[in-house]
């Protein structure tokens, strides 16, 4: 497996300024080579930094959208890679706004979609009068390859907001946004919120009539939207009593829940922050769905892997990845039969990015190998597919500013 650590200009460092090629491979070459055993650094808390991170493969092209936070002010970058992610375009700034009133963090961070040229972004407005100063969401659009934006229609046709835990997805056919708001009212359930669905056939121009998928769920968790090999979003999210996994999809319009993933029967009244990932294979005519889901039952804590072999109604015996200290994760699959799960968790070095790999479509596991540097505070991992293998990035906390990193894989 070739793997390879690269910093990218707009990933190093948090103004524009940028490094050679050379340079950028040299210092991450050597901060893998650094032992994982060492002594322990005693982090002061950084603020500045990546602070928000999406990206999407779209017909072989990633694109990169980043949140970063500098002297109290919060902007919005896109780049994209034609390789893999070997080398990246200048980053554009959003809206060219240096300021913007933004509310960002990972787990609830701003999401990017990409459909033919155009390319939708959206995240939830800071409303510092609000509660958790989360305010309705917000859009913007580029029709050039990310040169210029502006603001467009929102998907909530509930306006008031607050709208959080966005995700996207897009096809030839559409753009397609889940997120959660309360615009039903409590549901007399401590930690809930309403799963909301909106698409759009004409680029983000527009979007139709908000659908409810489910009335009460997590109020917390990310969501997770994909569409599969003939176009029907999948949606796997938090549910509520119990706290476990569920995954639906929208077919002709109409939505079917299917089942839990991981029917763990975790009952838990408060806000876990944990989302989950999931990916389609189609390897020689077997189509398979992969998973993997956190959760938090005393009997089950940590990550699972599972597969679905009909379309999600039914997963296999959930697999624990890592130890009981593993929270957030993602996974990813080629149709050459390679699935790669990445999750962070705690050691003795402190909170690292763990991996494992799958050669056979999930039906055996390598030995989790740790793939972030030592002495970095790591967290929640993303990892995608790209033409000829796997791109994983992730952010790090290095004491004095937040930086993100990415692997090839």
């Amino acid at each position: 497996m070739n793997k390879q650590f690269l910093y990218t200009p707009l990933l190093f460092l948090i103004n524009a300024c940028s490094i050679s090629p050379a340079t950028e491979i040299s210092v991450a070459q050597h901060a893998k080579s650094t032992p994982a055993k060492q002594q322990k650094h005693h982090h002061k808390k950084s603020t500045d930094g990546v602070i928000s991170v999406d990206i999407v493969n779209q017909n072989g092209q990633l694109h990169l959208l980043t949140g970063k936070l500098h002297h109290d002010k919060k902007t919005l970058w896109y780049q994209s890679s034609k390789d893999g992610g070997n080398s990246w375009s200048t980053e554009n700034k959003v809206l060219n706004d240096d300021n913007l009133a933004i509310k960002m963090t990972r787990g609830n961070d701003a999401q990017i979609a990409v459909q033919a040229n155009n390319i939708v972004i959206n995240w939830t407005k800071y409303e510092p009068k609000n509660r958790f100063k989360a305010g309705a969401m917000q859009t913007a659009r580029s029709t050039d390859a990310g040169e210029s934006w502006h603001y467009t229609n929102t998907p909530p046709d509930w306006e008031k907001g607050p709208h959080g835990y966005i995700d996207m997805a897009a096809d030839e056919q559409a753009i397609h946004t889940v997120w959660l708001d309360s615009r039903l009212g409590s549901t007399g359930i401590n930690a809930t919120q309403g799963l909301h669905y909106a698409k759009s056939t004409d680029g983000g121009l527009s979007w139709q009539a908000n659908k409810t998928l489910d009335e009460m769920t997590c109020s917390c968790c990310w969501n997770t939207i994909k569409t599969d090999f003939t176009g029907n979003p999948y949606v796997l999210y938090r549910d509520k009593q119990p706290s476990d996994f569920s995954i639906g999809v929208i077919k002709q319009q109409q939505w079917q829940r299917l089942n839990h993933v991981g029917a763990f029967n975790w009952q838990f009244d408060g806000c876990p922050h944990i989302g989950a990932g999931l990916d389609f294979q189609n390897t020689t005519g077997h189509k398979r769905i992969h998973s993997i889901v956190g959760t938090g039952h005393q009997d089950h804590l940590g990550v699972h892997y599972l597969y679905s072999d009909n379309a999600g109604k039914n997963w296999s015996k959930a697999k624990r990845l890592g130890t009981e200290s593993a929270i957030h994760a993602d996974i990813a699959a080629h149709d050459d039969g390679r699935v790669i799960a990445v999750w962070d968790m705690m050691t003795a070095d402190g909170m690292v990015i763990y991996s494992a790999e799958s050669k056979d479509q999930g039906n055996n596991w390598s030995t989790a190998k740790q793939i972030s540097k030592a002495n970095t505070r790591a967290t929640h991992p993303r990892i995608v597919k790209t033409k000829t293998g796997f791109f994983a990035l992730w952010t790090e906390n290095n004491g004095q500013q937040l930086l993100l990193a990415t692997l090839l894989m």
